[in-house]
């Protein structure tokens, strides 16, 4: 039965430290400072391209403040635009909004994966682990086509991502507070966190599909679209 939009119920587990109000602008604190260095990501994955790892709300060095850097980063969003310039598309026809984008997705799909585990083993309601089940399955076969992507626009097979705590993206300590949970509580926890990954995954789907250059890339975006879209609807009658 619906268990009100997935966030925990009165008796169930805490509010979570610096709870974020509904909405797609809406940041996401921890105990520590998280918030204060925190951005969400915009729906147009060109900011992402242009700022890399920033967009992920970590903070200019100080010598990369002033006049100068803010010209640099203006000189170099005006050179971001949907059809992009023969210069910024790499062999494969691949820019740096594909390889982005892949970066992006690869990294959550990794985490998110992690907790599907977790949901799929220890879920009380039957629905939302078939669920996490048959996500898991989704997850890995994107993840696989997601590498493939970046080895072709020449992504070196770091992750720029790592450690990073941005909305859609699991944290270790949230798979510590979800391991903590049991019953109802834990399928609240769980859903919350899952809804916020499938929402994320969406927008910054979109913005590929919007800006992307390569056809490879926009057509998984396209298929991660549609296919998170439908995963939310299964969610949402379950309580997420």
């Amino acid at each position: 039965m619906p268990r009100g939009g997935g966030r925990p119920h009165p008796g169930g587990p805490p509010s979570r430290p610096g709870s974020r109000p509904d909405g797609p602008g809406r940041g996401r604190t921890s105990g520590t400072a998280r918030g204060t260095g925190r951005t969400v990501l915009p729906g147009i994955l060109l900011v992402l391209a242009v700022l890399g790892p920033l967009g992920c709300g970590a903070s200019p060095a100080p010598s990369d403040t002033g006049p100068a850097r803010t010209a640099a980063v203006k000189e170099r969003g005006a050179q971001a635009a949907p059809a992009p310039s023969a210069s910024a598309v790499a062999a494969g026809g691949f820019n740096d909004t594909d390889r982005g984008w892949a970066q992006l997705m690869a990294a959550m799909d990794e985490r998110t994966l992690l907790l599907l585990d977790l949901v799929a083993d220890r879920a009380s309601d039957a629905e939302l682990a078939d669920l996490a089940r048959s996500a898991k399955v989704t997850h890995r076969a994107e993840l696989t086509r997601l590498r493939t992507i970046l080895e072709k626009t020449g992504a070196d097979g770091a992750n720029p991502h790592e450690g990073h705590d941005m909305k859609g993206m699991v944290t270790d300590d949230e798979l510590r507070k979800i391991g903590a949970k049991r019953g109802t509580a834990f399928d609240d926890l769980s859903m919350t966190y899952l809804r916020e990954h499938l929402e994320q995954s969406v927008l910054v789907s979109r913005g590929e599909q919007s800006a992307g250059a390569a056809a490879e890339a926009r057509k998984l975006a396209g298929e991660v679209t549609k296919r998170r879209t439908e995963q939310l609807a299964a969610l949402r009658p379950l309580g997420g």
